[in-house]
């Protein structure tokens, strides 16, 4: 992962049962321009349980990146 050099959003639910947390926690350490964003009362697929704070979370990263 560490090869990775491109900006990463790393969009996360916090009861995601299949990745849990910490997997995301660790995935943020290991790739080196990453951001972790949370979902609260989401699981392990953001972009269909919340699309709503997904996209709004998305956007900024793109923009943030200036895509």
């Amino acid at each position: 992962m560490s090869k990775i050099k491109i900006p990463v959003a790393l969009i996360w639910g916090k009861n995601d049962k299949i990745t849990p947390p910490e997997v995301a926690v660790e995935f943020n350490q290991l790739l080196p321009d990453s951001e972790l964003n949370w979902i609260d009362l989401c699981g392990h697929a953001p972009m269909m349980e919340r699309p709503t704070e997904f996209n709004e979370i998305l956007s900024k990263f793109l923009e943030k990146i200036k895509v």
